[in-house]
């Protein structure tokens, strides 16, 4: 099964060294003088990887299962594009393609606030021998990179009201993939049950269900933290 990936084992630690030095150079590319065409061309194609790393779950799942049984229900309970680093993998596609300013404040804090999460304590089980490995960590790294290169690359900042408006986005993520999962019996975001793989931030969020409640609170006083750190429209 190849199911050989450890927290902070050498692969994992080549994966965050070369998501830190991505991200300073995709800041340091839109920031220079290079040629605008480029740094378009730049954007695209990035955006197009975290589009195209979504679509390559449930792929993958096939290839290894098959169209078993067994992938079927691997299908099912984890390759559709219904956990928060998917939906803020499109958005940070389209941030990047269309410089939005309201898809930037929603990609940075759900990219920095979240995902940076799944990259630091991934649920993840295959190494660095899969196409499994490269995908998740094109995606859960990506993002962040994203995240860094609008915000600080492109100078798209966040405008007045984010904070209210990423809590209305996160309400609205909970309420739909919650739903699904209730009639589903699926557990996407984890947000119907902890995570089966342990060794992450989940463990330490107490028992089920007053885990979300700590997840709540933790992910409000990140993205207050977030908008303190990034600049300001209005500056």
């Amino acid at each position: 099964m190849g199911q050989d990936f450890h927290h902070f084992g050498t692969s994992h630690w080549l994966a965050l060294a070369f998501v830190f030095i991505a991200g300073i150079l995709m800041v340091r590319l839109m920031r220079s003088d290079t040629q605008e065409i480029i740094k378009t061309r730049v954007r695209y194609v990035f955006g197009s990887l975290l589009i195209i790393a979504v679509a390559m779950d449930p792929v993958l799942n096939f290839m290894r299962y098959g169209f078993t049984e067994t992938g079927w229900h691997c299908f099912w309970n984890s390759a559709l594009p219904l956990y928060l680093c998917d939906i803020v993998s499109i958005i940070a596609a389209f941030a990047l393609f269309t410089k939005n300013r309201y898809l930037t404040e929603i990609a940075y804090l759900w990219a920095i606030g979240g995902t940076m999460q799944g990259l630091l304590t991934p649920t993840l089980e295959f190494g660095w021998r899969t196409l499994e490995y490269y995908n998740f960590f094109l995606q859960h790294g990506g993002v962040p990179v994203a995240a860094v290169t609008l915000i600080w690359g492109l100078k798209i900042y966040p405008a007045k009201g984010a904070f209210r408006r990423a809590i209305y986005w996160s309400i609205g993520y909970m309420a739909t993939v919650m739903s699904y999962n209730y009639f589903s019996g699926q557990n996407y975001g984890f947000l119907n049950g902890k995570p089966k793989v342990g060794g992450t931030l989940f463990d330490f969020m107490g028992p089920e269900p007053y885990y979300l409640i700590t997840l709540n609170l933790v992910a409000y006083a990140l993205y207050y933290i977030l908008l303190k750190i990034a600049p300001s429209a209005n500056e």
